[in-house]
């Protein structure tokens, strides 16, 4: 495919692991098709390939109190909706305060559970007021904290009408969807930051890796994500192809339920000491992604090298022992994990079960839908341990433990009593030089505890034709309208 082809001719086409769960954004809290939904509706803040935070349609924010309770931000004025529509205070006002209370079952409202009012003194001035301090309302605002979207539209053609025919304010209009198959979109000329280089897209949904694969080397596909590393290698190898391994500031984790086996914290903490991190980085990932002992990832805040949690295979075999397990007793336990949503998840996932079997943990390993993952964690009925990589774009610690160990939140999924005295204050707390150190020695218990099991940071995985120029985001995020045609 030449260069001149996406002057029109021909989309270009990203075989992509996932869909959209509906195009009402708010609807659900999902990092998966994080690509696809920044294409078509902005964010509040921006973040840039290199995880920070930087202005958007917001062009500047700051606190107007001591508290954290008081977050004033200003807004551009020429931004449109794709229907025409101009993006003003209200708008935001509607998407992070009217409609959240006006619909209680948008999982978006779990994340502004703090927020008392929003005042639009003017069309390109909002000032959010929050009944608790929100120090992260940033970092939420430019990661998952809701798609602005257009309150005349919205309410004009309801929820219905608007799931029909979204309209957002992203670089690319919704041209047509058919569910689990393909995404298609066109360039929104009047977008503020320009035009796209690529007018069509296509992301085809293909949740098979090995056919997101075999779709980029036989040329039914210039863009694929999320590829097995050793393909994406090979591939990068083939004359047409160019390919990118990038790791990420996110992590893979096996997350624990406070239910069954796991209740023990000698079994939690044997699971931890039995998994070889550094032989699944060579075995899967050719050493590319660092191994990790706590929640945040290299590259992130709240890193702690100093922190290492062992290796022990003997130790996990005394732990056990201690609970009257042993090779010939074994704590059996159910563990899901992703099947090719990831790079090599579910093999990662058979390679840990064996290593846990070595030691006396005998796990029946079945595989999970991401939506299934969601809508389980919620409503805390996961059957058991479940390896996840856990996407945080903003690389803040309180949108990843923070968020998934918090009882008191919509996505934890341990949940016990006794995390809230640790991480409550740190919710609360403005200095940043602060709020970071005791995010670490937060990590460092919640490990000790086996509350999380960390295993390493994440990876992502491109292969595309040379003649796009893909750029790749430390979030793992496939935006084409930051490539260059």
């Amino acid at each position: 495919m030449s260069t001149g082809a996406w002057a029109g001719t021909a989309p270009l086409t990203i075989a992509f692991p996932t869909d959209v769960p509906s195009w009402d954004p708010l609807v659900r809290v999902a990092p998966n098709p994080i690509s696809i939904y920044r294409s078509v509706f902005d964010t509040a803040i921006d973040i840039d390939e290199k995880g920070v935070l930087r202005p958007g349609v917001v062009t500047a924010w700051r606190w107007k109190d001591t508290e954290g309770k008081v977050l004033e931000l200003d807004l551009r004025d020429d931004v449109l909706f794709h229907n025409g529509d101009k993006l003003t205070s209200d708008d935001f006002k509607f998407t992070y305060f009217d409609r959240l209370h006006a619909d209680k079952s948008l999982q978006v409202g779990g994340i502004w559970w703090a927020l008392d009012s929003i005042e639009t003194p003017s069309p390109t001035r909002v000032v959010m007021h929050f009944k608790a301090p929100m120090v992260t309302a940033p970092a939420f605002l430019g990661y998952l904290g809701g798609y602005l979207m257009p309150r005349k539209y919205f309410e004009r053609v309801g929820a219905a009408g608007f799931i029909a025919k979204p309209v957002g304010s992203g670089p690319y209009k919704l041209v047509d969807y058919q569910r689990d198959s393909r995404i298609t979109l066109t360039a929104f000329d009047k977008h503020w930051r320009g035009a796209s280089k690529f007018r069509d897209v296509v992301f085809q949904v293909v949740k098979d890796p090995t056919s997101r694969v075999s779709a980029v080397q036989a040329g039914q596909a210039d863009v694929s994500g999320m590829l097995p590393l050793r393909e994406t290698v090979r591939l990068g190898q083939v004359g047409t192809l160019g390919s990118k391994v990038t790791p990420t500031i996110d992590s893979y984790l096996i997350h624990m339920v406070n239910s069954g086996p796991t209740t023990d914290k000698n079994v939690r903490l044997a699971m931890h000491h039995a998994i070889d991190k550094q032989a699944l980085v060579r075995a899967f990932f050719n050493n590319v992604p660092a191994v990790m002992s706590t929640a945040a990832a290299p590259g992130t805040p709240a890193f702690d090298p100093a922190f290492q949690f062992a290796h022990d295979p003997a130790l996990a075999q005394k732990l056990l022992a201690a609970s009257g397990y042993s090779k010939d007793k074994p704590v059996r336990v159910k563990f899901l994990a992703t099947n090719g949503v990831y790079p090599s998840d579910f093999d990662m996932a058979r390679a840990i079960t064996q290593m846990w079997k070595n030691v006396g943990i005998e796990a029946e390993l079945t595989p999970i839908e991401t939506a299934q993952f969601f809508s389980q964690a919620v409503a805390g009925t996961l059957p058991g341990p479940t390896l996840w990589l856990w996407q945080n774009g903003s690389g803040d610690p309180e949108l990843s433990a923070g968020s998934y160990l918090n009882p008191k939140g919509g996505f934890s999924v341990w949940r016990s009593p006794d995390v809230s005295p640790h991480l409550d204050p740190l919710l609360v707390q403005l200095d940043e030089t602060k709020r970071i150190e005791g995010y670490k020695g937060f990590h460092r218990w919640a490990v000790n505890e086996g509350y999380s099991l960390p295993l390493m940071q994440g990876i992502a995985t491109a292969a595309y034709k040379k003649t796009v120029g893909y750029t790749p985001f430390l979030s793992g995020w496939m935006l084409p309208d930051y490539w260059t045609a």
